[in-house]
């Protein structure tokens, strides 16, 4: 099990959460407060797909798309490990 310390003022509201009977221990408190950043990190994590499908769905929408062929995969995971490896991005540019 973890230990931590808490600087005077985080340790005092943990303990004035607990003593008003909102939480059962100072424990319980921390562990809700880290089940919020989760969550909130949960959120911010979903709405960085949704906002990728939606760019997907617009350039669709207006025809900015590639038509498949057998390469494409392995040249879009090829440039994804490169990208990956390199710490970048990888943007594919449209042609025609």
């Amino acid at each position: 099990m973890a230990r931590i310390d808490l600087s005077d003022p985080y340790e005092r509201y943990l303990k004035s959460q607990v003593d008003a009977g909102l939480f059962r221990s100072i424990t319980a408190a921390v562990e809700h407060a880290i089940l919020n950043q989760m969550k909130e990190e949960e959120k911010l994590r979903l709405s960085g797909i949704q906002a990728a499908l939606a760019k997907g769905e617009e350039d669709i929408a207006n025809g900015r798309t590639f038509s498949y062929t057998p390469g494409l995969i392995s040249e879009i995971s090829k440039k994804g490990k490169q990208a990956a490896l390199s710490g970048k991005s990888v943007k594919r540019e449209v042609k025609g």
